[in-house]
């Protein structure tokens, strides 16, 4: 199991194909900047789900469609609920659509990109709370399936400096170098999803997973396998969905991958033994000496590393090197950034990467196609094969950068991700 998924994971974080379909509706955000070619497949929320060519799914907010796009999906909304057909978009009535690429041969129409269990809305954050208090909200809702409970667990001037225009646009800008790099890498994250979803019964039945794992824990890997998938495949357009930095704010995308994330991390911990989870959570002791100073002590370590400091700063507590390094640095910390990101950019460090990435993309590409068109387990299994031979070399890792086209999802999607739209929500 280990060498099985340890490869799988390298090439998910190594390695989309940009598809778009003849009859799929062209969507635009409320800039006029961005558009894609897309099915309307119904409302989940605030937001617009949309199906592309190769059957991946993206997530739009309401309020960033344009006036025209947001007209046609409240029409295609109501005619969902009315059981009636949606007549079909006058060509007027929408922007021209660009020339898109054809589907490559091997996308799979009946790909289903795995879908997290709904968790329950994040609570508010407790304000002035104690640090015990603190703790035991970011453990409780870590296990209700929210990781972003540790985003807002920062001060409110950390999160406003990300969440700040400056600071995003920066980071945009030192992604621009990769962008051709990194759309390429997502076309193979997705691929690689696609074997991982759509030829599951043949990766539980490689001999390589046999030999990996005993024969008791099968059911377990069993029973992990959709969470596994999900929780990377989750974690890829988190990662994919950085480029767009500059068109959103690190909370909107926070607020729109962790309760995915977590729905499907939830499912990775139900697997463990009862309470071992939160048993490794309760060794940890908590001693808080006045409002502003306390103490997080690790019980089972032995090591230097086994006491943290904590002060509360700004109504949240953090480690007291972290408040301090932020205190110090803060005022200097972006220009700092834009000095080491525009030197990284010039060197020759940047373009080996983009070549290397290049390399190990057409390397990778290679070999899914072989598994995606596997029809029998001897086929996959040899297609695998040669995965694990090319493993080392995939632990290179590769660039990464704007993913091009659509910021915001698989292979392409408006600004601002599938997070939490605005006063602007269906039903119409």
């Amino acid at each position: 199991m280990n060498r099985l998924m340890l490869s799988m994971l390298t090439i998910c974080l190594a390695v989309f194909t940009l598809a778009s379909s003849a009859n799929a509706e062209t969507w635009t955000d409320n800039t006029g900047k961005f558009q894609i070619e897309a099915d309307f497949s119904g409302v989940n929320g605030k937001n617009v789900v949309l199906t592309k060519a190769d059957g991946t799914t993206i997530e739009v907010p309401i309020k960033r469609l344009s006036a025209a796009s947001h007209a046609r999906a409240k029409e295609l909304y109501r005619a969902s609920q009315s059981g009636v057909a949606a007549p079909t978009t006058p060509a007027a009535s929408m922007p021209a659509a660009s020339a898109a690429p054809a589907a490559p041969a091997n996308s799979n129409p009946n790909f289903k990109v795995p879908v997290a269990p709904a968790v329950a809305p994040l609570p508010a954050f407790p304000e002035g709370a104690t640090l015990q208090a603190t703790v035991d909200f970011c453990r409780d809702q870590l296990m209700a399936g929210h990781p972003e409970v540790f985003w807002q667990a920062l001060p409110d001037d950390m999160r406003q400096m990300v969440d700040g225009q400056e600071f995003r646009s920066t980071m945009a800008e030192s992604m621009k170098s990769q962008q051709q790099t990194m759309k390429q890498v997502e076309g193979l994250f997705q691929k690689m999803a696609q074997v991982l979803v759509t030829k599951k019964q043949y990766v539980l039945k490689t001999p390589m997973l046999a030999t990996s794992v005993p024969p008791g824990m099968m059911p377990m890997v069993e029973q992990g396998y959709d969470p596994v998938v999900g929780t990377v495949y989750e974690l890829g357009m988190l990662i994919f969905d950085l480029p767009s930095i500059d068109t959103q704010t690190m909370s909107e995308m926070m607020d729109s991958h962790g309760p995915k994330l977590g729905g499907h991390l939830k499912g990775i911990v139900a697997m463990l033994p009862p309470g071992m989870l939160q048993a490794v959570l309760s060794s940890i002791s908590i001693t808080q000496a006045d409002d502003n100073n306390g103490m997080l002590k690790m019980e089972q370590e032995a090591g230097p590393n086994d006491r943290i400091a904590m002060v509360r700063y700004q109504g949240r507590w953090i480690p007291k090197d972290m408040a301090d390094e932020w205190q110090d640095n803060k005022d200097s910390m972006l220009a700092e950034m834009k000095i080491a990101l525009a030197a990284a950019q010039q060197g020759e460090q940047a373009a080996q990467a983009n070549m290397m990435a290049g390399m190990m993309i057409t390397v990778v590409g290679g070999i899914l196609d072989p598994m995606l068109a596997a029809k029998s387990q001897a086929e996959f299994d040899q297609a695998l094969m040669q995965v694990m031979q090319l493993a080392p070399m995939l632990g290179l890792g590769g660039g990464g950068g704007p993913a091009g086209g659509f910021p915001g999802g698989p292979g392409g999607g408006f600004p601002g991700g599938a997070g939490p739209g605005g006063e602007d929500a269906f039903p119409f």
